[in-house]
């Protein structure tokens, strides 16, 4: 199975999963927080296929779009994509959304993909994260999350891989720029996981067995948060095999794994240093 995050954080969300064999993979988009050309581009890192002729042949190589909720982070240029679109009945309704449903607690099989919606508490009509499971590998992805509830933990376990929101850091959100009702919305029950709080959730999972190989740091603010002090508050509760990455507005690594084998690739940042990542300030 292989994960890359194609972008993440305030000004868009998208990323992409794969499994199956190599001569008909099943291919899946998690949101489309970017432009239709963005992404297109940005599809380059996963080695679809690119005729030259018909320019948006790698978004024509993608077998379903899922769109989690109906922020535009993450709704975006969905309709612009000409792709099956799955979505639960709250976000059909809220986007007014033409859509396949998914539903919370109930599997979709996508062709070597099985698909797991997982409900979350966010200020959304109706939030999901999602575990893939091949048979042979579990990666998830676990951003808009409003607080760390141990039922949403307890879905997560078990994962290889996961893309876990770190949205701010709780200090630096009480001094930071935004209005009050603001903070208080992403402090909230229903608003963005902490530091803190996604730590809470990475303890919570290694309590209850294996961790993950790879944890990716995702969904961070720019105005509210550090990446150093995020990768901190997971580095101190995650196991001393589980590798921690940070995803920005560029994507991060993508990662592969393949007969228990994990492959992580490390393209260089378009300016030279891993800062460039945040150098888009959030909506």
């Amino acid at each position: 199975m292989r994960l890359i995050v194609l972008g993440s954080g305030s000004t868009g969300n998208v990323t992409y999963v794969e499994s199956g064999p190599a001569s008909a993979p099943t291919r899946i988009l998690v949101d489309a927080g970017l432009a239709r050309a963005e992404i297109d581009g940005r599809l380059v890192r996963a080695d679809l296929p690119d005729d030259p002729i018909q320019r948006r042949a790698r978004l024509a190589a993608i077998d379903a779009l899922i769109v989690t909720h109906e922020h535009d982070d993450h709704l975006g240029s969905a309709a612009t994509l000409g792709l099956p679109i799955w979505a639960t009945g709250g976000t059909q309704r809220a986007a007014d959304l033409p859509a396949e449903t998914l539903y919370a607690g109930r599997p979709q099989v996508f062709g070597a993909l099985t698909v797991e919606p997982i409900a979350l508490p966010h200020d959304a009509a109706e939030t999901i994260g999602l575990v893939f499971h091949d048979g042979s590998c579990r990666m998830g992805i676990l951003t808009d999350c409003g607080h760390d509830a141990e039922e949403v933990a307890a879905q997560f376990a078990g994962c290889d891989v996961l893309v876990l929101e770190t949205n701010h850091d709780l200090a630096l959100l009480r001094r930071g720029p935004y209005p009050p009702s603001v903070k208080r919305r992403i402090a909230g029950d229903e608003g963005h996981l902490s530091n803190a709080q996604a730590a809470s959730i990475l303890a919570q999972i290694g309590r209850r067995g294996r961790s993950p190989q790879v944890v990716i740091a995702a969904h961070l603010s720019v105005a509210n948060n550090d990446p150093r002090v995020a990768l901190r508050a997971l580095a101190e509760v995650a196991d001393s095999g589980t590798t921690i990455l940070l995803a920005g507005p560029l994507g991060a690594p993508a990662i592969t794994l393949r007969d228990g084998k994990l492959t992580i690739e490390r393209p260089p940042p378009p300016s030279g240093h891993q800062l460039s990542l945040f150098a888009t300030e959030p909506r």
